[in-house]
């Protein structure tokens, strides 16, 4: 729910909304509104809500999920099957339809955006998907109690890391929407300096459009260009006019010089990137690794600190864990070598630092990778032209050929 909100006005929305859409048809219905702080320090205002499939009458009696149907013959008589007759069965309600999660959501919007624009908050709530709403944006995924109690704990789960990738994904299309406007503001720029300045890469730019009236794109993708989505901007003549004045590249050997120079800028942001990685993924085991050990670790030192009657009674309660202990404390300092300071919350710190190290890596590289791209797109164009202008020539030469034997031929008939 809107972070805008205060907890009363939150509690009487919730309310109106759980009467309206599922108390009224007959459910029952629990719910708990969560007024909660990450630890970024950032409001996260919402609800959880348990419904019934089953529905009560007004008497709190509860009503069947589901009633048999006979199936009839064309007289409308039952159809006998051996000792009882043909039925089916069908459900009394309509709540696990999936159109309804839905309309659900739907519905919630509209409140929400109804008490919005009665207490003057001007942000409107959207139910539809990005798909729905014909967005090209990758959703993030549901990451569930279990995976949200260890990314708290800043142990990073298969869900965290899919959002995490996603993330990252955004940040490219934020990039890509960047460079666009970037692009389009260079663009008249490059109009009237390539109608004054001819070079080698706007006379080859020219010449593929007066061919085919675009950039061509390879069919197997270079090293940067299968990294980049929305391609058709490659194509765009002016996006890569612009490219190469914003680079001051004129020449085949300046983009060739390029290619070599910010190629080794990428591949170094990429090991650091990779790098930044595999320390996460070595504290991540490290937090998860303490976090498994530190019950069975409770257990024995328990016992240790127990004696006569009462150790035996701990000891015969807590057996399996007592016995699975010296598995568990090789298995430990497999992870975390005997001699080595445990400490989560440093770990933790350090994740976070690398991660935001990361972020600042990826953003680099997003932009060296389109570059690289549009470089690798006039150099493939260069190399394309160049072999389509040979096989025009040959086409020429075979043609001059079938002419002279043509007439070397009418010439000695005529003879």
């Amino acid at each position: 729910m809107p972070n805008e909100w205060t907890y009363e006005l939150a509690v009487e929305v919730v309310r109106k909304y759980v009467m309206e859409n599922f108390v009224s048809k007959g459910m029952c219905c629990d719910w708990a509104i969560h007024d909660s702080v990450n630890k970024h320090g950032q409001r996260n205002l919402h609800f959880h809500c348990l419904m019934t499939m089953r529905s009560m009458d007004e008497y709190g009696k509860w009503l069947p999920k589901q009633r048999k149907v006979y199936i009839l013959d064309e007289h409308g008589n039952k159809i006998r099957q051996g000792k009882n007759y043909k039925c089916k069965t069908e459900h009394v309600t309509d709540w696990d339809d999936k159109s309804k999660a839905k309309e659900w959501r739907k519905n919630l919007s509209d409140l929400i955006n109804q008490t919005n624009e009665a207490i003057g908050v001007g942000e409107k709530w959207e139910h539809r998907s990005f798909k729905e709403l014909g967005l090209d944006i990758l959703p993030t995924i549901h990451l569930g109690s279990e995976a949200n109690a260890l990314e708290n704990k800043g142990i990073h789960t298969e869900r965290g890391d899919y959002n995490r990738k996603v993330m990252e994904f955004r940040g490219v299309a934020k990039y890509i929407n960047v460079m666009s406007a970037t692009i389009n503001s260079i663009k008249d720029t490059a109009k009237r300096q390539a109608a004054t300045v001819k070079n080698e890469i706007t006379e080859l730019i020219d010449k593929v459009v007066k061919r085919h009236g675009r950039m061509q794109l390879p069919i197997i993708s270079g090293k940067y260009l299968r990294k980049v989505s929305h391609r058709e901007k490659l194509q765009d003549p002016d996006v890569m006019k612009g490219f190469a004045e914003k680079k001051g590249i004129t020449t085949f050997d300046e983009l060739q010089s390029y290619i070599d120079e910010h190629g080794t800028i990428y591949d170094k942001l990429a090991a650091d990137h990779d790098k930044g990685t595999a320390k996460v993924d070595v504290l991540s085991a490290k937090i998860s690794a303490w976090e498994r050990y530190k019950g069975f670790m409770e257990v024995y030192n328990k016992s240790q600190s127990l004696k006569g009657l009462a150790r035996l009674k701990f000891d015969k309660e807590n057996r399996t864990t007592l016995d699975a202990m010296p598995r568990e404390y090789e298995r430990f300092r497999k992870v975390i070598p005997k001699g080595e300071k445990i400490t989560p919350d440093a770990w933790r710190k350090e994740i976070d630092k690398i991660i935001d190290g990361q972020n600042s890596i990826l953003e680099k590289m997003v932009g060296e990778v389109y570059d690289l791209a549009y470089a690798e797109i006039i150099g493939y164009n260069s190399d394309n032209e160049q072999r389509e202008h040979m096989n025009e020539v040959k086409q020429k030469e075979r043609e001059q050929e079938r002419s002279h034997k043509l007439q070397r031929k009418h010439s000695y008939q005529e003879r």
